[in-house]
Order: C-alpha cells, then sequence, then structure tokens
C-alpha cells in the first residue's frame, strides 16, 4: 500500500494483511500527515474491496504498459537525488535479467523503495554480474516462475495502489511489462549514479494511468464543490469568491476538470504559476487560490472520492518583506476618527468605529449586532458577538462570545440608541436569510471603509476598519492587559493547550476593558496648547 507524503515527509510502501481488522503503520509521528494516510489508505483498500467483488478484470495492453510505467517512476522517483553507486544499479539489473530469461528460481524479491545489494550479486554471479548470469542456464517454462519471484511483490503493490484486480493471463503481461519497466528504471538510476543526469527517452514511453478501474460515474470538481457547499455552508462571500477561483483552475485543467481523479499536482503547481504570471499577490494564490483548491481535494480524500490531494505542500514562496506589513491606527489617528464618527448621525459611522475600537472586535463582527444582542450579564452592560440570526456568520468558532462594553460607549449614549431600535438589527435592514447571497452586513462595512478612506486614513498598510483591530491589541499592552486576557475580548484562538482550557468571566474583561481610554488621551501640540 501506498501511502502519500506531504508536510516534507516522503510517500512511504507498506504491507499489510487483510484479516478481521488490517492493521499497520501509518509511520509518522505528524498528526497532520497521520490523518491524511488514514485517509489515503482507506481509500485505497475501499477500492480493493470493490475490485474484489467486482472480480478479476482483464486490461488492455496500453493499461499494462501504463501500469509498468508506476515500477519505473517509483524507483526513478525514489533514488534520483542520492542514487547510491553504479554497482548497485548493475546488480539490480542483473537480478532483473536472471528472472526475465528465466536463469534464476531463488531471487530476490524487489520491494518498493529498497536500494540494491551489490554484495548480494557478487555472492550468486561473482565479480563480473554479466558473465555469472550468462552462466546460468536459460529455461523458458522457469521464466513466469522466475518473474513473480522477482516482481511479483512489485506488481501486488501497483494494482493495489490502483484498486485493481486482474485475471492471470494480463497479471502474466503485466510481469512482463514491469520487468522491462524496472530494467530501464535501472539504466538510467546507474547512469544517474555515474553522473550523468541527462533526460532519459525512456520515461515518456509509458501512457498516463487514466483508463484502469474507476467509480461508475467520475466526479467532476464541479460536483466535489458542490458536495463540498453543501456540508460545509461556508458564508457567502466565501461562497463567491472560492467559485470564481473554481471557475478559474476548471479553465486551466480543460477536460481534466471532469474527473478529479485526474488532476496532478504538476497541473496545480502550472496553476499556480500562471497566477504568480498574472501578478496576483501571494497572499491571495495562497490563501484564496490554493487555499480553495486544498481545502475542497482534502473533502474529496475524507469522503473517499480521492486518494491524495494534488494541492499539497504547493505554495507561493514568500519572505518578510520591510514596509509591506499591516500596521495599527495610532493614538492620534483613533482619536481623530472616534472624533469624525461622535458627529455622524448615520449609526454605522457614529457606532461601529467606536465598538471596535474599545473591543478589538472585527467591524464585520459588531455590523451584525441586534439589539436583542446588547444586554447586561451579572449586571454589566454587554455585547453578545455572534452570527446574525437572518444569515450571519462570523470567522471561526472561537468567534464567538460575550464582550462588555467601555464605559465611554455607553456614557455615549449606545445603549439608548440600541433600545430605541428594538430587537433587530442595529445597522442594516433585515438580509434575506438566504446562505447564496452576501449578508446584508457586508455591505454596511464596505460602506464604512469608503468612508473612512475618504476622510484622510489612506495609508495603504493600515486596512481602515481592521487597523482599528490591531490598535486594540497594541493599546492592551500599553495598559497591562494580558496577551490571553486580551485574546478573548477580541475572539483570538487561544494560544497553546492551556490557553484552551482558560476562561475570563465578564467581571474580569469588563475590568480590562475600562482601562482604555476611549477615545486615547493624545498630547497637545505646543501651538494647540498656547505655549
Amino acid at each position: 500500500m501506498e501511502l502519500p507524503g506531504m508536510k516534507g515527509e516522503p510517500s512511504v510502501a507498506i504491507t499489510a494483511l487483510a484479516g478481521q481488522f488490517i492493521k499497520f503503520s501509518l509511520k509518522t509521528y505528524d498528526p497532520d500527515v497521520a490523518k491524511h494516510r488514514h485517509a489515503a489508505a482507506n481509500s485505497q483498500v475501499d477500492r480493493q474491496f470493490q475490485s474484489w467483488r467486482q472480480g478479476p478484470a482483464t486490461v488492455s495492453h496500453v493499461q499494462i504498459v501504463a501500469l509498468a510505467g508506476e515500477a519505473y517512476r517509483l524507483f526513478v522517483e525514489r533514488f534520483h537525488e542520492n542514487p547510491g553507486s553504479p554497482q548497485n544499479w548493475a546488480a539490480f539489473k542483473a537480478f532483473n535479467r536472471a528472472a526475465a530469461e528465466g536463469r534464476l528460481l531463488n531471487i530476490p524479491s524487489l520491494t518498493p523503495g529498497d536500494l540494491p545489494s551489490d554484495a548480494q550479486a557478487e555472492a550468486i554471479f561473482g565479480p563480473d554480474f554479466t558473465e555469472g548470469v550468462n552462466t546460468l542456464p536459460a529455461q523458458a517454462s522457469d521464466i513466469l516462475n522466475s518473474l513473480e519471484a522477482r516482481f511479483g511483490f512489485l506488481t501486488d503493490w501497483v494494482l493495489q495502489k490502483h484498486g485493481l484486480a486482474i485475471d492471470a493471463e494480463s497479471r502474466a503481461k503485466l510481469l512482463r511489462q514491469i520487468s522491462s519497466a524496472s530494467q530501464d528504471a535501472g539504466w538510467n538510476l546507474k547512469r544517474n549514479a555515474e553522473g550523468d543526469y541527462s533526460p532519459d527517452p525512456k520515461a515518456a514511453r509509458f501512457p498516463p494511468v487514466t483508463v484502469l478501474a474507476k467509480p461508475s460515474k467520475a466526479t467532476t470538481l464541479d460536483e466535489l464543490f458542490e458536495k463540498w457547499e453543501a456540508e460545509t455552508k461556508p458564508s457567502a462571500s466565501t461562497r463567491s469568491t472560492w467559485r470564481s477561483n473554481l471557475r478559474n483552475l476548471k479553465k486551466h485543467l480543460g477536460v481534466k476538470a471532469d474527473d478529479i481523479t485526474r488532476i496532478t499536482g504538476e497541473e496545480i503547481v502550472a496553476w499556480k504559476d500562471a497566477a504568480v504570471a498574472k501578478g496576483l499577490a501571494a497572499k491571495t494564490i495562497n490563501g484564496s487560490y490554493l487555499g480553495m483548491a486544498k481545502t475542497v481535494f482534502n473533502y474529496g480524500i475524507a469522503n473517499r472520492l480521492l486518494s491524495t490531494n494534488p494541492a499539497d505542500n504547493v505554495r507561493v514562496a514568500t519572505r518578510g518583506k520591510a514596509g509591506a506589513g499591516k500596521l495599527p491606527y495610532t493614538d492620534e489617528e483613533v482619536a481623530r476618527l472616534l472624533t469624525l464618527a461622535a458627529k455622524e448621525r448615520d449609526p454605522s459611522r457614529r457606532w461601529l468605529p467606536w465598538l471596535a475600537a474599545s473591543s478589538g472586535a472585527r467591524i464585520g463582527e459588531v455590523a451584525q449586532l441586534w439589539g436583542s444582542r446588547v444586554r447586561e450579564e451579572d449586571g454589566i452592560p454587554v455585547m453578545v458577538i455572534a452570527p446574525a440570526g437572518d444569515g450571519g456568520s462570523l470567522k471561526n468558532e472561537g468567534s464567538e462570545r460575550i464582550v462588555p462594553l467601555h464605559p465611554a460607549v455607553i456614557g455615549a449614549g449606545f445603549l439608548e440608541f440600541a433600545k430605541s431600535k428594538g430587537d433587530g438589527p442595529l445597522f442594516y435592514r433585515r438580509s434575506s436569510g438566504k446562505a447564496i447571497k452576501r449578508h446584508a452586513s457586508k455591505g454596511v462595512t464596505n460602506r464604512l471603509s469608503t468612508w473612512i478612506r475618504a476622510n484622510g486614513f489612506t495609508d495603504e498598510r493600515k486596512a481602515p476598519n481592521h487597523a482599528l483591530r490591531h490598535y486594540f491589541k497594541s493599546a492592551a499592552v500599553k495598559v497591562g492587559i494580558a496577551d490571553s486576557l486580551a485574546d478573548a475580548i477580541q475572539g483570538h484562538a487561544a494560544q497553546g493547550d492551556a490557553g484552551r482550557y482558560r476562561h475570563f468571566d465578564t467581571k474580569t474583561k469588563a475590568e480590562a476593558v475600562a482601562l482604555l481610554s476611549i477615545p486615547p488621551k493624545v498630547a497637545k501640540s505646543s501651538a494647540e496648547s498656547g505655549s
């Protein structure tokens, strides 16, 4: 069975006996790799049992040669970078030829990943491997048995990888083709060991493995996305963005988008490279394009539609660039923004900057507030951050929380404003509630961002809305609020195992929030003070 590589760990071939249970090691200590390999192994086992239930199949010559190419690629990919010595591969070829010509029945089995032993070959053939093989009598009647002894395990590995059970005649043909493919790999790796890495013309002789055992109906990329979408119910904005990315990927893949099992890692890399060539930002490609692909393909693995994720480990190489990171607003900027907001009559402009600056909440979170979610908790006025009841959404599960209101927000009249709006939305008219449409609060956040930019907050490194969230984190440090407490107020994921078990009551959070000066106190210039 082939366990796929991931996160820098190479793929590995393992043997497992099928009984009441199938037990084997996943050959990793990394939980992410283990989960990925477990899904891949389940998929391979499912295909194998399906194949056994259907009975042995007769496969065509082109299919057999395509399957033999798996053996060629196995050895070339495993040993290309570090092929060992030329003598290793001379021994490899000697054993292969002895089997192919029926000269040796008691022959070492060829297993995936093992570097051949020249000492073992010398013990049987003597120092001159070619002469040693030639001195052994060739028995035509023994060829199939010697091929089975030498290449049987490797043949089983190839068949199991594709969930195939084939008839005896097809197996005999496949043994011969795998013998030939292995010998081609041996010649190529011997040249590599000698320092010759010129392209091997034999590598192109194997047809692609595209016409083997498959489900009765191939799963298209669209169908995979729709299955994922129906189960996970992503937000309308994620759905819209990812569907656009999906269309882009389909255009790149062409007909291969009609069968997800035909999509290769090389094609995903080419898609990534095309996006880079268009000038798209690394963050967009890694987070949005490849983020979509990895998530949807992982869903395919978990649901037995794929055995491997072609987008694994594909990403745009990045490095920190001076002058490009996002920055928080300064005290002066927050003071100016809150002063502007205090003069506004529009509710979103009037209150959202104050709520965000005093709580560190995302604008999109407080834009979803309803009157019913502004209440008292243990005698303390709070706002309940939760998905709006008409189809809203938050970033993740940890985003849902209760946040005390800052005394300055209360003093400015926010409680009276919330009460005047009743139990419904505070900053938008009710949304449609349809998951396929953007929630109405999204428009509120976009318009607020435009208004902030129009009022002179034009630094591209300071996101007009999100820089308030960054500001809160910086301000919390200045007044001595512990990072873990600030994270709880902001809805940031807890750091470390201990953080997941740490909870703060409303009183503790309220005392922390009240430490902040809202608006920030800003020292007056000498001109303003009259000095």
